[in-house]
């Protein structure tokens, strides 16, 4: 009685029951031999009628247990007895049993063949391909990364010095205008600082600045303008995190190393994006 809470033996086709039937029969007759041999008989030609007995016993009992077995067997999801095609489930189990197993084999296709040799071979490429990758990109990719981010440092670094080169000069300009002052109350000459001098100067080096009316010209010759220029100057440092104190050389020596908290903090901020962009493009 079939129910539906076990599942059926399941076979591949019938030559699997044909295999399992031989294999039962095989065992019984070992058996059979081993407690009842035929050796033990008076007469070798005359068959031994006990043994003769028990063996078509035996043979009736794997014959009823395997057609019992029939309605729990199913070969390819298929049941075996509706396969079979009838009500006698003691019929097809004698075909079955009776039937050779035959071989069929199909002719030898050269194209085939090839197809198969050529995609066995991009198969092993392949394989050797995603190998070389596995060993060679992880080392690739760090490298690209390294100079990335060594470009990006050695930028943010000339942009660093440049911005020292500015402050420098600042604080140049405002130490000649302080002695300049200086100088034009105690009644001394003031002395000149050392100029550069070039070999050679083309005319396209001069810078033809237009100083305005008469008045504002006046004014640049006297330094007015100047110290208009560096005050201005010094705001601008101020605003990019510079900290400029005209003649106060103490509070600079004070605040030269936290002098440039923003542009600090800028570099850091601009160099953090470029190396996410880098990451973000391998």
């Amino acid at each position: 009685m079939q129910t539906p809470h076990h599942r059926k033996i399941e076979l591949q086709s019938p030559a699997d029951l044909t295999y399992l039937y031989a294999n039962t029969v095989a065992l019984a007759r070992q058996k059979l031999d081993l407690h009842l041999p035929s050796s033990a008989s008076n007469d070798p030609n005359t068959p031994d009628p006990m043994r003769e007995r028990v063996r078509e016993l035996i043979d009736e009992f794997i014959t009823q247990t395997f057609t019992s077995a029939l309605a729990s067997i199913s070969i390819n999801g298929i049941d075996f007895v509706s396969s079979s095609g009838g009500t006698d489930s003691s019929l097809p189990f004698s075909a079955t049993l009776t039937t050779p197993e035959t071989v069929e084999y199909e002719p030898y296709d050269g194209a085939l063949a090839a197809r198969v040799t050529s995609l066995y071979a991009q198969l092993e490429s392949l394989t050797t391909t995603v190998a070389q990758l596995r060993r060679d990109a992880p080392k690739r990719a760090a490298k690209a990364y390294a100079d990335a981010l060594a470009k990006a440092l050695a930028e943010d670094n000339a942009e660093a010095e440049m911005l020292d080169r500015e402050a420098k000069d600042v604080e140049m300009a405002n130490g000649i205008t302080k002695t300049e002052e200086e100088g034009s109350n105690s009644g001394n000459p003031v002395q000149d600082p050392p100029k550069r001098t070039f070999s050679s100067s083309k005319s396209e080096w001069k810078l033809q600045a237009p100083l305005g009316s008469d008045h504002e010209a006046e004014r640049w010759r006297h330094g007015d303008m100047a110290e208009t220029y560096s005050d201005t100057l010094r705001i601008l440092l101020r605003l990019q995190g510079e900290v400029v104190v005209a003649g106060d050389d103490h509070h600079d020596s004070e605040t030269a190393d936290g002098s440039r908290a923003l542009a600090t903090t800028v570099g850091q901020a601009e160099r953090a994006v470029r190396a996410t962009e880098v990451v973000e493009r391998m």
